[in-house]
């Protein structure tokens, strides 16, 4: 780094941490950082820091990393370089560029080590050599001047500051050329039209820029600049004029016209010329012709084509540049007229009219129902004009779908409800005689409607065939209408029924006169039925459909029945108990392969099978085998009931302390479920099968179960007699314990018992687990448990759980630790504390106060190291400890101790 051109001055505050230091650079064009002879602006702050005055130990990427909190941008913190001509201001105080040397690793305060203050001086610019007979650095066209940037004046490397301010100097024309300077440096003139006078206007004007700095750099550095401004030509602001074909032989458009007039072009410098060669229509003689008549254009156009849609014809006006500035070309204008055709009418001649019958078409083009103008011999046909014609619906019962592009209409998807008169409407826009993409044009538009008329008929319904029924089926029962046996649509429903319909019945050829209420014959076996339903409307429209359809003969087979039979019943036959009007020409099925020849079945209770047995009469069936009539089929459920059983007499001993016992759990295990149970003791009351034996004395008490089988059957009994047993309650006292131990409910004594649980509260049912640690002030409650399982009253003990360091305890913790690796004595042993404070918390601090270890039951015993900010992992040296101990429970004030550490 050329640092041998840098003025440069150093100051320096002596601290262990946040020290400050100053590097001028007043002139940064010079800088050369790899001194190959071509300045590049670039310093790098560690060589800035090293090569300064006093520093005796010089840094590195090591000792910390540039930060820059305001300017990142012209910083390169991975190699401290800094980028002195992207800062775009000179300095205006010391510290304006201010850069940190952080070390995150440094007990520094937010890790700074060192602030280097970059005091860099002014920087005016250089602007672009002068050039022309002016000398001005720069010459622009008025056309593009708005707002022009007078930082473009200047060579881009390096820029000027940015902070600098400007000013007008004065220009060689008249003052009020100038017409403003922004504090941006934003710079606007106008440099005035002076009609066939100077064919290169132009001024020129001087500017001053000035960047202020700050000791020990010049206060101030100025540079002065000169602008020119060529006034650029203007052919004029030119008019689009669109005529219609009408407008024309109104005379609207006979007289000559002079393309100079306002009217036309406006703005043009009079220096300018009309182009004939341009003008296909030779109204333009000349350069300097400017006069033409549309009505002569129009009737040229005419006479060459009758049918031209639009034309455009286009006059140039053009201004020669009077610089050889890009920026100031030639202009030209161009006066345009556009001569559009009009549309010409067309009609329906008459409404179409069509039946939505079976006879319709498929659909309707309406273009057919126009008819368009003719002249000379050429038909203007605007059907296929889809890009600017449309067809829409005017009016109608429904809106039917109609594309609105072609003008087809598609009479299938249509149905009686669509039936009516419809009128639609098709509309030419008067762009389809447009000129290219104008998409303008001054003439009218043209539309017609076109009425249809769609008639309904008298709707038939659907063809219905190949039904069949059994004679049941209600919908064939007599007297039957034959219009509610046929489908329909759905769309166009109702069928009609008036006096324009006819049913002929098509396998006798005879005429129905009564479809409403026509009676079907006896069937035998089964019959075909085939008719013909035909409609007519006054307009012609005709419909028919066809119905068939088979019945087929039915047989029964009676119908279900439920019986219960008691297994002391005797022998009876099945279809004797069979009800309803069975057919005797079925045969039975039963439970385990019951089965029968003929109607007769006979059933024994004390040997059968209780079940569903079925009785089928045969299906009647079709031709190819489907089964029509499903036979008759009726089913007896036979419900068997044995002889009811209560079980075997029997005693238990039960505990007062369970409480409440079920009855049912008592009973035999051949007993039946479903009884009653009967309190002998007390007048054979009934009772429920719930006894709360908490309510009763000890003793033996007798309950009866009773069960009742099927009405048909005998009630049958056992006895249940329960001997209630009660436990005495036991003897404890309160107890204390030292909270070093962590003593458990295992550690609980009570006496006068086989045996105790203990519980947390006196209504729990869930005895405490022995292992459980034993708190401070808790009361515990005990029950007695005999050889049994039975539990007596509960009753209440207090423990006490003595503080560390109470007389009645021994201390154990130690005094000291050691941490030489042997396994021996090498943590800060707690004994059994964390069990009996839980939430507890550790401190340890070395002789000075600072902490060194924060421990919880969730922390690794301390072991010599240090857990804490600052020293964390730190293996701490030989010497006295403190410790605090706070237990957390909200009831035993911390303790404190000391113990040595020896390594």
């Amino acid at each position: 780094m050329a640092f041998a051109l840098l003025i440069s001055c150093f100051a320096k505050v002596h601290a262990q941490c946040d020290e400050v230091v100053t590097y001028n650079v007043c002139d940064m064009t010079i800088v050369d950082k790899d001194a190959d002879g071509t300045p590049d602006g670039i310093i790098n702050l560690y060589d800035v820091y090293n090569a300064l005055p006093g520093v005796s130990t010089p840094i590195t990427s090591a000792s910390g990393t540039w930060f820059d909190p305001n300017y990142n941008f012209s910083l390169d913190v991975s190699t401290g370089d800094l980028y002195l001509w992207d800062l775009k201001d000179a300095s205006v105080d010391i510290d304006s560029y201010q850069f940190q040397l952080i070390d995150t690793s440094s007990a520094c305060p937010d890790g700074i080590k060192t602030r280097l203050n970059i005091v860099l001086g002014p920087f005016e610019g250089k602007p672009l050599p002068p050039a022309g007979v002016n000398d001005a650095n720069v010459t622009v066209c008025q056309a593009v001047l708005a707002g022009f940037d007078l930082f473009q004046v200047f060579e881009s490397q390096p820029s000027p500051h940015k902070n600098g301010v400007w000013e007008f100097v004065g220009n060689m024309g008249d003052p009020s050329n100038f017409k403003g300077l922004s504090v941006e440096g934003k710079f606007n003139a106008e440099i005035p039209y002076e009609p066939y006078g100077d064919l290169v206007e132009f001024d020129v004007f001087e500017f001053k820029y000035t960047v202020y700095g700050v000791s020990p750099c010049d206060s101030e550095k100025v540079s002065y600049f000169k602008v020119e401004v060529i006034r650029d030509v203007l052919s004029g602001e030119p008019s689009t004029y669109d005529i219609c074909e009408s407008d024309i032989l109104s005379g609207m458009w006979d007289a000559d016209i002079d393309l100079t007039d306002d009217r036309f072009l406006v703005g043009e410098d009079v220096e300018g010329t009309w182009k004939s060669a341009f003008d296909p229509t030779n109204q333009i003689s000349n350069p300097a012709d400017s006069n033409i008549n549309i009505r002569e254009v129009y009737d040229n156009l005419k006479s060459s084509t009758s049918n031209f849609g639009c034309r455009e014809f286009t006059y140039t006006y053009s201004v020669e540049a009077r610089s050889s500035l890009t920026d100031c070309p030639s202009k030209e204008s161009e006066v345009v007229f556009r001569i559009y055709e009009p549309i010409k009418p067309f009609y329906q001649v008459e409404p179409l009219e069509v039946c939505l019958d079976d006879n319709k078409p498929a659909g309707i083009s309406l273009y057919n129902e126009l008819i368009f103008t003719t002249e000379n011999g050429i038909l203007y046909d605007y059907a296929e004009a889809s890009s600017c014609s449309s067809w829409s619906f005017v009016s109608g019962p429904s809106d039917i779908r109609i594309d609105t592009d072609s003008g087809y209409i598609d009479l299938n998807i249509l149905t009686q409800a669509n039936a009516g008169t419809y009128v639609f409407r098709y509309y030419v826009s008067s762009l389809c005689n447009a000129c290219g993409t104008s998409g303008t044009s001054p003439c009218d538009p043209q539309f017609a409607n076109v009425t249809i008329i769609l008639l309904p008929k008298n709707y038939a319904g659907e063809d219905t065939v190949g039904m069949e029924f059994c004679e049941n089926d209600p919908l064939i029962a007599s007297p039957l209408n034959l219009f509610s046996r046929l489908n329909t649509n759905s769309i166009d429903d109702p069928i009609y029924q008036g006096p324009l319909g006819t049913w002929v019945d098509n396998i006798s050829g005879e005429t129905i006169t009564n479809p409403t209420t026509y009676e079907l014959p006896e069937v035998k076996g089964s019959q075909l039925f085939d008719f013909t339903y035909s409609t007519l409307t006054d307009k012609g429209c005709v419909d028919s459909a066809n119905l068939s359809f088979t019945v087929y003969e039915e047989y029964t087979a009676g119908v279900d029945t439920l019986l219960d039979v008691c297994d002391n019943n005797g022998v009876f036959d099945l279809f004797d108990e069979l009800e309803g009007n069975p057919s005797g020409t079925g045969t039975w099925t039963g439970p385990n392969g019951f089965v029968t020849t003929d109607y007769k079945a006979e059933f024994d209770p004390k040997t059968a099978d209780a079940g569903v047995y079925t009785y089928t009469v045969p299906d009647n069936v079709t031709p190819e085998g489907t089964t029509m009539c499903s036979g008759s089929e009726a089913t007896i459920t036979v419900t068997l009931y044995k002889s009811p059983s209560a079980g075997e007499d029997v005693a238990y001993d039960v505990c007062r302390s369970d409480l409440e016992i079920d009855l049912i759990d008592y009973l035999d295990d051949t007993a039946n479920s479903g009884g009653v149970f009967i309190d002998v003791d007390n007048g054979n009351s009934p009772i429920g099968n719930l006894l709360d034996v908490s309510q009763l004395v000890a003793g033996v008490y007798n309950f009866r179960y009773e069960i009742q089988g099927h009405a048909s059957c005998l009630l049958d009994t056992a006895l249940i007699e329960i001997t209630i047993s009660e436990v005495e309650v036991p003897t404890a006292s309160n107890q204390t314990f030292c909270a070093v131990d962590g003593e458990t409910v295992n550690s609980l004594v009570a006496n006068n018992g086989y045996d105790f649980n203990w519980y947390d509260t006196a209504i729990d049912t869930t005895p405490l687990p022995l292992g459980t640690v034993l708190i401070n002030g808790e009361d515990y409650f005990v029950t007695a448990v005999d050889e049994n399982g039975c539990e007596s009253p509960k009753i209440a003990m207090t423990v006490t759980i003595l503080p560390f360091g109470d007389d009645n305890c021994e201390s154990c913790i130690k005094d000291g630790i050691s941490v030489n690796g042997d396994n021996v004595n090498d943590v800060f042993d707690l004994c059994n504390l964390p069990e009996t404070y839980p939430n507890f918390e550790l401190n340890i601090h070395n002789r000075y106060g600072v902490t060194v270890y924060k421990g919880t039951k969730s922390t690794p015993l301390f072991s010599g190291k240090s857990n804490v900010s600052g020293t964390l992992g730190k293996q701490l040296s030989s010497g006295v400890y403190f410790y605090v101990f706070d237990p957390k429970d909200g009831m035993t004030k911390p303790f404190q101790g000391n113990f040595y550490l020896s390594k």
